[in-house]
């Protein structure tokens, strides 16, 4: 049987790399396809086996069983000597957003070439791989989930550009069996991989909705033409969940409150307004989208960027300084402000919000106004409004993609410093603490303005049974089975 999935994204296979992910859809796809060492257990978000059947930490070493009869659709056996090439092969490319992997294994190692040598990474035998970490931290076995660290087989690499050649030998439960150039990607599951199935669809069709290239999801999803549409769909939550309120041949999944969606200022928009110009913007602005979003199904209200009771959160004492903040400015600012919106919704619906504002001028976002792009040029936004996933429990992936995402107020030329410093804390507690007080600054100085949450919503034609996680954004194909 095949699953037909509305998939919100247009590239090529050949577009997607473990070690260059910005966007959501790049995650999902290479999350399916690639297997890191460690994974994340979808109940719990606790670490669990991955790759590795097993892993044990040793006063500042960290072991990694791998397990024996892991082979690609192909034949092709992964080994301990597969894993210590991904990871070398990450720390020459350098540029993956989920966590600073250098810093903790080996800072002060060069990295030019796949021979540079790291003494933090040995293979003990063919099954068996030694990370020696600069300090115990527990948090490297949950960072190391971050699909950034996929396992990708030797022979599926080209030796000296390293760029990924063949996306059929994988080590993901999915591999690629057919690409096209407008994105149209058939998958096929590996019955090689721990996470195989009977019940799995035969054929996993991703076909591309949305962005503006054709119908939306829903449209497909009324004709028959997609089965199943993911939790990082490009329709904001409300329009799935009261489609699935009423239609009775669907299942809706949704995860917990864990979307938080934001206006958040770039450097350009720091750089042209002061603290109390950004703070009457983003009132104004909030209130309009308040109004707006927070009667529809899904949304609930939120002013700070983390769940208040998750890692991170701000209690209420810490709130209300904020809030006073915002209570006591009345500003009314009259300069022209450029807002981009990178996929939350379809731009219209925001320019209908924010029409009050005659000053406010309302475009479709690129991923470059959050990690690129020239702050100089007319054309760069002031303020980008985005939904990011930042998670309950400390997640040093999404906080790494955060902070270098620009979602937290940190100057850019500040960023792999603060993330250095935040590393290198042993002690859990120390390190919550530094990340509340920056997010609390972020607040009070008005770098980002929240103002609402939602779950991730999946729907779901009956016929498939979707079991996907509730305390993650990520969508696990290998949890879709026919009923």
């Amino acid at each position: 049987m095949t699953l037909k999935v509305a998939f919100p994204y247009n590239k090529e296979v050949s577009f997607y790399e473990p070690t260059k992910i910005h966007l959501a859809p790049e995650y999902i796809f290479l999350e399916n396809t690639f297997s890191p060492l460690i994974e994340l257990d979808p109940k719990e978000g606790t670490p669990s086996g991955g790759i590795a059947e097993r892993f044990d930490w040793d006063e500042d070493e960290l072991h990694f069983y791998l397990r024996k009869d892991l082979k690609t659709i192909d034949g092709y056996t992964i080994t301990a000597h597969d894993a210590e090439f991904s990871l070398k092969r990450l720390l020459v490319l350098s540029s993956n957003t989920h966590g600073n992997f250098k810093s903790v294994i080996c800072p002060d190692d060069e990295f030019t070439d796949i021979s540079s040598n790291c003494n933090g990474i040995e293979v003990i035998d063919d099954y068996h791989l030694l990370l020696k970490v600069k300090g115990k931290k527990q948090f490297l076995a949950k960072m190391l989930a971050a699909i950034d660290f996929a396992i990708i087989p030797k022979t599926s690499v080209d030796p000296k550009t390293l760029k990924i050649i063949d996306y059929r030998n994988t080590s993901g439960p999915f591999y690629v069996e057919k690409s096209t150039s407008d994105g149209h990607i058939t998958l096929k599951p590996n019955h090689h991989h721990y996470h195989y199935n009977k019940d799995l669809p035969e054929t996993v069709d991703l076909i591309p909705s949305g962005l503006n290239i054709g119908k939306n999801s829903l449209q497909m999803f009324k004709n028959n033409e997609v089965d199943h549409i993911t939790t990082i769909d490009d329709l904001k939550p409300n329009k799935i969940i009261d489609f699935a309120e009423k239609n009775s041949d669907t299942s809706l999944h949704s995860s917990l409150q864990i979307r938080t969606f934001a206006l958040f200022f770039t450097q350009k928009g720091i750089k042209r307004f002061s603290h109390n110009e950004r703070i009457a913007i983003g009132k104004s602005l909030r209130a309009s989208l308040e109004s707006q979003f927070l009667k529809k199904s899904g949304y609930k209200k939120r002013h700070q960027l983390f769940p208040q009771f998750g890692d991170g959160g701000l209690n209420d004492n810490e709130m209300r300084d904020v809030e006073n903040t915002y209570k006591n400015n009345d500003l009314i600012i009259k300069d022209d402000i450029l807002l981009s919106v990178i996929r939350v919704g379809e731009v219209q619906e925001f320019q209908e919000a924010l029409k009050s504002h005659k000053n406010v001028i309302v475009k479709e976002g690129q991923v470059s106004d959050a990690f690129g792009g020239d702050p100089d040029s007319k054309d760069f936004p002031d303020v980008f409004l985005a939904g990011p996933d930042v998670s309950f429990m400390e997640d040093v992936g999404l906080i790494t993609y955060t902070v270098n995402a620009g979602l937290i107020g940190i100057p850019k030329d500040e960023r792999e410093a603060w993330l250095k410093s935040y590393m290198e804390m042993e002690d859990k507690n120390e390190r919550i603490d530094k990340l509340k007080q920056v997010h609390k600054n972020a607040l009070l100085k008005g770098f980002i303005v929240p103002y609402a949450s939602s779950p991730y919503v999946a729907l779901t034609r009956k016929g498939w049974s979707a079991d996907l996680p509730e305390i993650v954004g990520n969508h696990l194909l290998w949890k879709i089975r026919k009923d």
